[in-house]
């Protein structure tokens, strides 16, 4: 007789292997990391390029959109062709290889002015400020000496900790420094190389971006169709839905942020020139870059010119750091609500947890976006807790649960109304009171204290004593009552 297994020990037998297979990938993960983190690194190598082109492609979708639905269509319609019937299929088709390579061209457009434009002026100013170092050392040691010669206290200090420094950095050079220059030469070469890599991949990552543009919508119906095909529909709906938030969170913020950034560079570029401060392309480059990183940015950007301009003229170094705080005011609370908007729903607390985690994993990559990805894990996780408080019949408001003491059959009992034998509350007497014991609970102790107590305290003691006393008489008699009834429940 052939043993027929039964869908039971069908179950049982693929429960039996998956639970082996996750064991050994545990077992393999733990013994073998180095190996498993070099085998992932070489495979996103090999998908850098496609990578790129997909990251070069999201980012400019909304260009794409903007042209193809706000410039193309409308020209069809003006005709008698209404492109988004189902019938005019081709035409569409037609319609985004053009709005595709509109878009390519206005991107080359861009990046061929930056490049022409923008960069060669601050070559220019990199290479002033390398050839004007020197003095601009000497200028700042002039009057670095003139301040400390009318402060002579802080002049030895000052020589002191220098002294000690300079020892520390001699040693370090010539303990680390000069023997690694054949290392730091290999290295720089690789650099170089890599940079060369660099452009290669973004060549093919262009033609990546070009093929995710024209078929953008395929892969979208695509991902929804394998979502509804292997996983139920409640849950499918719910996947979907959290990767349309987390589109919605990234192209807010990102795009916002980097227009908010332009806005903030070109402001800024204009200000110090009319303020003639030296080198303002360099400068407001740097103030537009950083504006990019939420809250930490401006600061960096700031940093780096303040203490530029201290080494050329100290006068324009304060001017310069009074007109990036009225800046940063003006940005963020006119024009970044306006741009922005609340994007990402999260406070400041949670804004710089993102940038100080995810930089700290992904480096200045996580510093931008950071912020967009914890964003759509907090709505994920607020979602599930929503979810959950729902199907206990819970309120759901926060505000609800701040002076919630506890939650029994009733519901939730406030810190005001709740029962101190049941479950720890409140402390009945304040840190205060505990330290410099002005507080006792027993009126016996206040009148040690305190012994001459008028007329009045004597008759409000007598009065508490004999509560007391028709207290205890009450209890009293209660508990032979309690012993009675329980004498006579035996019998």
């Amino acid at each position: 007789m052939k043993w027929r297994p039964g869908k039971k020990q069908f179950s049982i037998m693929v429960s039996v292997i998956l639970c082996s297979l996750a064991i050994m990938l545990i077992y393999y993960v733990i013994f073998n990391w180095n190996s498993l983190e070099k085998g992932i690194n070489r495979f996103l190598g090999i998908l850098t390029p496609i990578i790129i082109g997909c990251v070069i492609g999201y980012i400019l979708t909304p260009i794409l959109n903007f042209i193809e639905k706000q410039w193309i269509y409308p020209l069809y319609k003006l005709g008698g062709v209404n492109l988004k019937e189902s019938q005019y299929f081709q035409k569409r088709k037609k319609v985004r290889k053009l709005s595709v390579a509109l878009t390519m061209i206005l991107f080359f457009a861009v990046l061929y002015a930056m490049l022409m434009i923008l960069i060669p002026q601050l070559i220019r100013s990199i290479r002033d400020i390398i050839r004007n170092f020197p003095f601009y050392a000497t200028n700042l040691q002039r009057f670095m000496d003139k301040y400390l010669d009318d402060n002579p206290s802080i002049r030895r200090v000052m020589d002191t900790l220098l002294q000690q420094y300079s020892d520390t950095i001699n040693n370090m050079f010539k303990d680390n420094v000069v023997p690694n220059l054949s290392t730091m030469i290999t290295t720089i070469s690789k650099s170089m190389m890599s940079i060369i890599q660099v452009f290669l991949y973004l060549i093919v990552g262009v033609v990546v971006a070009a093929y995710v543009l024209n078929s953008k919508e395929t892969f979208i119906g695509q991902g929804k169709k394998i979502c509804y095909a292997y996983l139920k529909r409640e849950f499918a709906n719910e996947v979907i839905g959290a990767f349309r938030y987390a589109h919605y969170t990234f192209t807010g913020f990102v795009m916002g942020k980097l227009v908010d950034s332009i806005i903030v560079g070109i402001i800024c570029f204009i200000v110090l020139k009319i303020l003639k401060i030296p080198y303002p392309i360099v400068l407001a480059f740097g103030v537009g870059i950083t504006n990019i990183i939420p809250f930490f940015g401006p600061y960096l950007g700031g940093g780096f010119g303040l203490i530029l301009l201290i080494m050329i003229n100290p006068f324009k170094a304060l001017v310069f750091l009074i007109v990036i705080v009225i800046l940063q005011q003006i940005d963020g609370n006119i024009i970044g609500p306006v741009i922005l908007g609340n994007s990402t729903g999260l406070s400041s607390f949670w804004v710089i947890f993102a940038i100080m985690f995810f930089g700290g994993i992904w480096g200045p990559i996580g510093w931008l976006i950071g912020v967009p990805v914890f964003a759509c894990l907090y709505t994920l996780a607020r979602h599930i807790t929503m979810n959950r408080l729902r199907d206990k019949r819970l309120p759901r408001d926060t505000s609800t649960y701040i002076d919630a003491a506890y939650m029994d059959d009733s519901g939730i009992v406030t810190l005001e109304n709740a029962d101190n034998s049941r479950y720890y509350v409140h402390n009945d007497t304040s840190t205060w009171r505990r330290i410099f014991k002005f507080y006792r609970s027993k009126k016996k102790i206040i009148e040690n204290v305190l012994p001459n107590m008028g007329s009045d305290n004597e008759e409000t003691v007598k009065k508490e004593e004999g509560k007391k006393h028709s207290e205890g008489a009450q209890e009293k008699t209660l508990e032979q009552v309690g012993t009675q009834g329980l004498d006579d429940y035996d019998k």
